[in-house]
């Protein structure tokens, strides 16, 4: 993982491309997430522990919230629950978020710079919403969403995905990833880590 901030520039170095997740790392949707988890779970008695869900495909963290609560996946429908998550979700996210300072102007001064490109777990639908909500529509080349791979982290499959499109090699791209899973899909792909758990977006940013 990555160590303190000052060396950040020597992450970057020889970098081309840069490769964000999106959900905890680029935009604070994870108390939004939360609560259209607690809420879409909490009719059928089901507790939602977002940290140990944090990164998964929605339909994954169902399933995993079901059975840490001892009920079987089959005695459910999944779709509709899926469903109706993401438009809780979706409607929280149209509502409530916002752009973050710091990582804005990451953002604008990194895009002049590298290419930048999403890998998320998150739906194509939400994360589309989520981009336009905070105006960074374009700002990313390729989108990687949970659809779009067989797999999603912590295989690897969404960053070789998006090594391909960018045709660069993973020695010239740095992952910023916020979750456990995010990391080993990153060590997986053989992929620098910033842990923005403990970037100073602002240090990053004088570090460009």
């Amino acid at each position: 993982m990555t160590p303190p901030y000052a060396s950040i520039r020597c992450l970057l170095a020889g970098k081309t491309a840069l490769i964000f997740d999106f959900d905890g790392t680029i935009a604070e949707t994870t108390p939004l997430h939360a609560r259209a988890f607690e809420e879409t779970l909490a009719p059928l008695g089901v507790a939602a522990d977002y940290p140990s869900i944090a990164g998964l495909k929605t339909q994954e963290a169902i399933v995993r919230c079901l059975r840490t609560e001892g009920r079987c996946e089959t005695d459910f429908d999944l779709l509709a629950l899926v469903a109706e998550k993401q438009r809780r979700a979706r409607k929280l996210i149209a509502e409530q978020l916002e752009r973050i300072p710091a990582v804005e102007a990451f953002l604008v001064r990194a895009r002049s710079r590298f290419r930048m490109a999403l890998v998320t777990s998150g739906s194509c639908g939400t994360v589309t919403l989520a981009l336009r909500k905070l105006g960074y529509e374009g700002w990313f080349d390729p989108i990687v969403c949970a659809e779009d791979v067989a797999h999603a982290k912590p295989a690897p499959d969404g960053l070789l995905k998006a090594l391909a499109a960018m045709q660069v090699r993973p020695e010239q791209a740095l992952v910023f990833e916020d979750t456990a899973l995010g990391f080993e899909a990153a060590r997986a792909a053989g992929l620098a880590i910033v842990d923005v758990n403990s970037l100073n977006w602002s240090n990053a940013v004088a570090n460009l």
